[in-house]
């Protein structure tokens, strides 16, 4: 390349750079604070929420441990007298008590009755009915097993495994409602349902009246952890961590640093 041209190259890169630096800052989502609580705590936050993220399901974990792809997914029937309430709950509701946050501020500037805008102004966004759902170890390699009686269950796993892919266990699951809650006293008649039916028309459609108040996504998986190491070959000399952290990615690759 000429020096005329590779001056002219770095000029229009040096040019490009601050737009495209501005353009990512102006594109990226908004933090979603629930999302950013659920983490806080260990859970990878399932989004949307729903039921399909059960414990002791097998699934393909990405190298920087943020995407997770079922691959073998185990029967609700199968969980049943195995799955407990955790010792945990109790601290995991009380950390997230403090994720209650305000409704999108631009909506609620949109809102044309000056009464609504001061009711939906007021409300906040928690989860209720936390609980903490989890499978010991032993009943975890007991399913895993069982799954790979399935051809094509071990046939994923496999294929996986064998390209160096992380390949992990549910353990835990978080499962909750959300909640939207009013700063003062909305619960004379009419008024949840007034309440409901301004957050239906702006926020959120799937909201319903529950037990005389606002819910949405009642007893979902809201978040879920793996178990505390991933699934190897038989004849592996360990056992992967799962990838959620820089730590856990170095010792994955270099194993002697397990034991600094």
């Amino acid at each position: 390349m000429r020096p005329l041209a590779k001056w002219g190259a770095l000029v229009a890169i040096v040019s490009i750079a601050p737009l495209a630096f501005v353009a990512a800052i102006y594109l990226q989502k908004p933090p979603n604070r629930l999302n950013e609580a659920i983490s806080a705590i260990g859970f990878h936050p399932i989004t949307p929420p729903m039921l399909l993220r059960a414990p002791g399901s097998i699934y393909h974990v990405s190298a920087n441990g943020r995407d997770y792809d079922m691959l073998c997914e185990v029967s609700p029937d199968r969980l049943v007298g195995v799955t407990r309430s955790s010792a945990s709950t109790t601290q995991v509701t009380s950390e997230l008590r403090r994720a209650q946050y305000a409704l999108d501020s631009k909506i609620v500037h949109s809102i044309q009755s000056r009464t609504d805008a001061k009711l939906a102004e007021s409300l906040r966004l928690e989860l209720d009915d936390v609980q903490v759902l989890e499978i010991s170890l032993e009943e975890l390699a007991i399913i895993a097993d069982e799954l790979f009686q399935r051809e094509s269950c071990d046939r994923e796993v496999r294929r996986y495994l064998e390209n160096g892919e992380y390949v992990c266990q549910g353990q835990r699951v978080l499962k909750a409602s959300t909640r939207y809650v009013a700063a003062y006293d909305n619960t004379a008649a009419g008024s949840v349902q007034h309440t409901t039916d301004l957050i239906r028309n702006h926020f959120d459609p799937t909201v319903s009246v529950q037990g005389g108040q606002s819910v949405s996504g009642a007893n979902l998986y809201f978040g879920m952890r793996l178990a505390p190491r991933c699934l190897s070959f038989k004849d592996a000399k360990r056992q992967p961590r799962p990838p959620l952290s820089l730590w856990n990615r170095l010792v994955n690759h270099f194993p002697s640093l397990e034991f600094l």
